[in-house]
């Protein structure tokens, strides 16, 4: 079976940079090359063209690397390519060691929202079954997804994500629920509504939907758990 070429160590390292922000790491594709110069691959599924490289690459005399002959005049960093980066839409950075390039993953997705957050006019462009079924779903039935909601569109989602919120908190009572666990679905729900005026279509009902049944399956860890974040879907996308 072929073996990554990063250790176990490393690739939780990045799981957990994923884990950032508005994000989770369900909200990106990770890809982990055996055999090549390319270390590990990380896209945003919501919009694949933001994407996060991590390789090995050779500077130095370019003539000496073409021929392989004068091995002193090159030398072998780690770099990351990024898109988008800190201020063009991509990037290229080197480091001297593994860790400051997986903690460049953080300032990635910072980035991620800040772009998607300021591209009102022009939008540039591991995961369980049900967040990926909940993505296929959004695909098929949300028409227009580079669009911004409409007003009627922003009340009609923030009325469904208040029932939502009032679901929790019968719940909390019904279950028995740790409040500061009800209290982290609360504040998503509340985030999401934000998100709302900031978001594109797609990527609104795709970061959106994973966070909250993501939270309510971690949350509950039941079967009852798993259809009320399946309901939860469901309504979003009606």
């Amino acid at each position: 079976m072929p073996m990554a070429n990063l250790k176990n160590s490393v690739i939780s390292r990045i799981l957990n940079q994923l884990e950032y922000g508005d994000f989770c790491r369900e909200d990106f594709d990770l890809t982990l090359p055996d055999g090549s110069l390319v270390l590990a691959e990380v896209k945003f599924r919501a919009l694949p063209k933001y994407s996060f490289v991590i390789d090995e690459h050779h500077t130095g005399n370019k003539f000496a690397l073409a021929i392989a002959f004068q091995e002193s005049e090159t030398k072998k960093v780690i770099r990351t390519i990024e898109s988008p980066g800190d201020y063009r839409n991509s990037e290229n950075h080197t480091h001297q060691d593994i860790g400051s390039a997986v903690d460049r993953i953080s300032d990635w997705v910072r980035n991620i929202r800040e772009d998607l957050v300021h591209s009102r006019d022009v939008l540039r462009t591991t995961i369980d079954d049900l967040s990926a079924e909940f993505q296929e779903s959004i695909d098929e039935k949300i028409e227009n997804p580079e669009e911004y909601f409409g007003e009627d569109e922003q009340s009609d989602l923030i009325n469904k994500l208040n029932e939502l919120q009032e679901r929790v908190e019968k719940l909390e009572k019904e279950l028995e629920l740790d409040p500061k666990d009800t209290a982290k679905i609360e504040s998503a729900i509340e985030k999401s509504k934000a998100d709302i005026k900031l978001y594109p279509k797609g990527v609104w009902y795709k970061t959106v939907g994973t966070k909250l049944m993501k939270l309510l399956r971690q949350i509950l860890k039941t079967k009852e758990g798993r259809e009320i974040a399946a309901d939860v879907a469901k309504r979003l996308l009606s």
